[in-house]
């Protein structure tokens, strides 16, 4: 059991502990002396950490997904926290996952009976069929279960798959009351399936990687196959169903240049496709609420956030809200001449 997280490191803080390293790289100084540079993290988030003048058995020492047991000192680096160590080893012994993976707040159990309830919703029996071939099958459910849905960009935690397949099940499914022309069948067939692709795509064994398949296939083009493949296997599976099927897949990244081969060409694609784009860029949002309270940042906006491109409003400053008194009242007034709204 870790006694010391990531996030309780503070500047000038001695560090004598346990972590994961996601990433290093190694390079030399203008002098020629090598150094090792890596992110090392645990469940509460990571912390870039340096060792000057490397040894080369230093380097050869560990790698990426290894835990090493490491001492060293909290500085800072361009605004950053950064560990700068002493001395590290490779730890061989088993290592509880639990303390370095970070894991979703919500219980697997309950959201795993509500995505079942949802999609008990579903009459096609050939998409009945469909379904039970990826969540009827025991090996299936336990990853579904267990996976990350991204590796660091949304809902990257244990069980954000289940949880963020079941908000975009749940927002297709409130839409199709709205939109009342679309097939709901293959609406929630399809929201159900849009990420199934992340199973083959991730390796959550000890850190969140790509596996190779990810890195050759992906997700979006991978999870098309998947389906295809088990709608193939399905006799008398409508052979246009299975292409409806695997264009919602494939075109639920929306645009070509955000990942997706196809842009949606029919309602139930396209309602897939925002339900999925909402919920991931909602989860960004909150993290960046997240982060910003925690750099103890009481200004309105949030730091420009590298995927969506801007910075964040963090909403109304609350009566209740200690940090309301850093606020000018009179901030939205229009004879300031300032557009707090305004793009950077």
């Amino acid at each position: 059991m870790k006694s010391v997280y990531v996030s309780d490191l503070h500047d000038g803080d001695s560090v004598d502990e346990l972590f994961l390293v996601v990433s290093k790289s190694t390079g030399a100084t203008r002098a020629g002396a090598p150094f090792i540079k890596c992110n090392l993290s645990d469940k509460t988030g990571a912390i870039q950490a340096v060792k000057w003048d490397a040894t080369p058995e230093e380097i050869e020492s560990f790698s990426e997904a290894d835990y090493i047991k490491v001492r060293g000192k909290v500085g800072s680096f361009n605004g950053q926290p950064q560990l700068r160590l002493d001395s590290f080893y490779k730890y061989i012994d088993e290592a509880d996952s639990s303390d370095f993976l970070p894991v979703t707040h919500y219980s697997t159990d309950e959201m795993l009976t509500e995505f079942r309830r949802l999609i008990d919703k579903v009459k096609n029996p050939q998409l009945r069929q469909l379904l039970a071939c990826f969540f009827d099958d025991e090996r299936t459910m336990h990853s579904f279960k267990e996976a990350p849905a991204a590796i660091r960009v949304h809902h990257a935690y244990l069980g954000g798959l289940l949880e963020h397949t079941l908000n975009v099940v749940k927002t297709c499914d409130l839409l199709s009351t709205i939109y009342t022309d679309v097939d709901r069948d293959i609406l929630l067939t399809a929201a159900s399936l849009h990420d199934i692709g992340k199973l083959q795509e991730y390796d959550w064994s000890s850190a969140f990687r790509f596996t190779d398949t990810g890195h050759f296939v992906g997700h979006v083009v991978g999870g098309a196959m998947m389906v295809k493949e088990a709608a193939d296997s399905i006799e008398g599976f409508d052979p246009l169903l299975n292409l409806a099927m695997q264009h919602a897949i494939l075109s639920h990244h929306g645009l070509k240049e955000y990942g997706s081969p196809k842009q949606p060409k029919s309602l139930e694609a396209m309602i897939v496709h925002f339900a999925d784009e909402l919920d991931a860029d909602a989860a960004m949002y909150h993290n960046a609420l997240a982060d910003a309270s925690n750099d103890n940042d009481s200004s309105l906006f949030t730091k420009k956030h590298f995927f969506l491109d801007r910075p964040l409003f963090k909403g109304m400053p609350q009566p209740d809200d200690a940090s309301n008194k850093e606020f000018d009242s009179d901030l939205f007034s229009a004879e300031r001449g300032i557009d707090p709204f305004a793009d950077d």
